[in-house]
């Protein structure tokens, strides 16, 4: 064999096109997100935990492919997501 196959080759392109398309969601995501003032770290649980802030996983769960339960992990970040917004100084 002196060339790759054309259906690897295709599903190669495919991937890659998939992958420039999640990296442009997950930038929207963020920008949305941060558009609130709320700290992305919280819904990656990056956060300094002896914080008194909430806290979730739920966004690298999703960020992972690791969506069982995607309703779940929407609710988890929406929770984290409105304590901030509800808590910030006006």
């Amino acid at each position: 064999m002196n060339k790759m196959p054309e259906e690897l080759r295709k599903a190669l392109k495919s991937y890659a096109k998939a992958q420039i398309r999640t990296r442009q969601l997950y930038r929207q995501v963020v920008e949305e997100i941060e558009r609130y003032n709320v700290p992305i770290d919280n819904l990656l649980a990056c956060a300094n935990t002896s914080a008194d802030f909430p806290q979730t996983e739920a966004l690298a769960y999703i960020n992972n492919g690791e969506c069982d339960n995607l309703q779940e992990l929407i609710e988890d970040i929406e929770e984290v997501f409105l304590w901030f917004v509800n808590n910030q100084d006006s």
